[in-house]
């Protein structure tokens, strides 16, 4: 008998509130977390209403969060950073602000880094480093939409901060004339070298070996090099790992996946690229690739290398937007998601996801509302991520019998089946028959094994996927889901069990 999860009890989504002590999930962008002395911590990009300095929260229980306040303490900074003195203090930033300072007569909208000696400082990375300190990975850019950016390494003894300056990692100037230092994530390969991914926008995702010991670059080069031409392009940027409009790039190796070859369960061992495709406003999914190595390439199923133009590009798409059958509650341009094993090794991602819920009721004219989201994700047969499209309820990944599949609704499921296209996908009512069969808004075949491997056939593609316990938060029940990727069209399917279909 499957183990069911319990009511999570989620915290009710909110719109932006004064105090971002009440925001809770909410305003919550490019999460990094991290888990110490028996707690997660997520750090988020800087967001209109909180203090800047990068958001920090916590929870016990990846379901529940509390904002706890702000990695750099940039309280009463502005002075001291628009007349260059910040150099020691307020976490000794002044050279990433120098760099990033835009006039609002430059750009005349979405200034980051002003003048006055205010910033916003984007989508930090979190880890461990080797010296026993935190590690903390930020970018700072002077405009949204820009290319005028800079990584940089800030270290502390706490986890909770504060933060201070370490050294910078990579330049870019504004014009698109280079890749954009914007977006990091610092991952270890099996041979203990330590990477960093990055990029953003139209140029792509580039790689750059660190130093294991210092988190800082492995060879040191000033961009003074790279301008004056004394090192080329690929030296000081790295190498490229996927082009166009993709950013929010995370890499993570895994061992001894279980893949079906030819009859024959075999272990193979991936490093995992999760990146993000579109525009982060209206057409962001989350897509993936995979490589043997961690300088890659990375290739999609039909061994494509990742590449975007706007809404539309390779790699397998594990999530975009849709939304469950009679519920006004959708999952809107989900991104930026970061791989991680909980501290009971379940593997999960962290990602932030929209909603149109509040326009659609009236309370807001904008989306523009993050929320911060944490989700199981196992391997298919073929050795490609899937992804629960449930938001984790405390599951475990446990076999689903065939019997228990069809017994938990009846066989009734509502089903999602992505596209190519960027546009919102809603469920469909289907019914899985006693015969193998499948009725309703799609039809076609499907067949469960011991294991929990599952497999569908619909519209002339071979979907392979997983079938799992979990909390379906709009029916308020535990059900069972599957999540399955397209053998060829590289597209995810999701099922969830639903008894109140009649």
């Amino acid at each position: 008998m499957v183990k069911y999860p319990k009511n999570p009890q989620f915290n009710s989504l909110k719109m932006r509130t004064q105090d971002p002590f009440d925001w809770q999930e909410g305003c919550t962008q490019d999460p990094s977390l991290i888990y110490e002395d028996g707690a997660y911590y997520a750090f988020s990009t800087d967001t209109f209403g909180a203090p800047a300095g990068l958001q920090i929260r916590k929870s016990t229980d990846l379901m529940h969060w509390e904002y706890i306040g702000s990695a750099f303490d940039l309280e009463n900074s502005q002075a001291a950073y628009k007349n260059g003195t910040a150099t020691k203090n307020f976490g000794g930033l002044q050279s990433c602000y120098d760099w990033c300072v835009t006039d609002t007569k430059e750009v005349g909208y979405g200034v980051c880094t002003r003048k006055d000696g205010s910033m916003a400082l984007w989508s930090p990375c979190i880890r461990k480093g080797s010296d026993g300190k935190f590690w903390l990975y930020f970018c700072l850019t002077g405009y949204f939409g820009g290319s005028k950016s800079v990584i940089g390494l800030a270290k502390s003894d706490r986890v909770d901060g504060g933060y201070t300056y370490a050294g910078t990692l990579v330049q870019s100037v504004g014009g698109w004339v280079s890749p954009n230092a914007l977006q990091p994530y610092v991952f270890d390969a099996e041979d203990g070298k330590l990477y960093l991914v990055y990029g953003s926008y139209g140029l792509g995702i580039y790689l750059l070996e660190l130093d294991p010991e210092t988190g800082l670059r492995k060879i040191e080069i000033p961009y003074e090099k790279f301008k004056n031409k004394k090192v080329s392009t690929a030296k000081y940027f790295g190498t490229q790992l996927a082009s166009g409009s993709v950013e929010g790039a995370c890499i993570r190796y895994f061992k001894d996946i279980d893949v079906l070859e030819n009859g024959e369960w075999v272990k193979k061992n991936y490093y995992y690229l999760m990146c993000s495709f579109g525009s982060v406003s209206s057409t962001y999914s989350i897509r993936v690739a995979r490589s043997e190595k961690p300088t890659g390439p990375y290739l999609d199923m039909n061994d494509n290398p990742l590449v975007c133009s706007t809404d539309i590009g390779t790699g397998s798409k594990v999530m975009g937007s849709f939304k469950w059958a009679n519920t006004d509650l959708d999952y809107y341009c989900p991104g930026h998601a970061e791989m991680f094993v909980s501290a009971d090794g379940k593997n999960m991602i962290a990602y932030h996801c929209r909603t149109n819920y509040f326009i659609n009721k009236g309370y807001s004219r904008s989306s523009n509302f993050h929320y911060l989201y944490v989700n199981q994700f196992a391997f298919n047969s073929d050795g490609w991520i899937v992804v629960n499209p449930n938001r984790y309820a405390g599951e475990e990944l446990l076999p689903v019998s065939r019997e228990e599949l069809l017994s938990v609704s009846d066989g009734k499921y509502e089903m999602v089946v992505f596209t190519q296209g960027a546009q919102p996908v809603s469920a469909q009512r289907v019914s899985l028959n006693e015969d193998g069969t499948i009725t309703g808004a799609y039809t076609g075949v499907w067949k469960i094994m011991e294991n929990g491997d599952f497999s569908i056939i619909t519209d002339g593609e071979e979907y392979r996927g997983k079938a799992m316990p979990s909390w379906h938060d709009t029916q308020k029940l535990s059900g069972i889901t599957v999540t399955a990727m397209g053998v060829h069209c590289g597209m995810a399917l999701y099922l969830n069990s639903n008894p109140k279909f009649q």
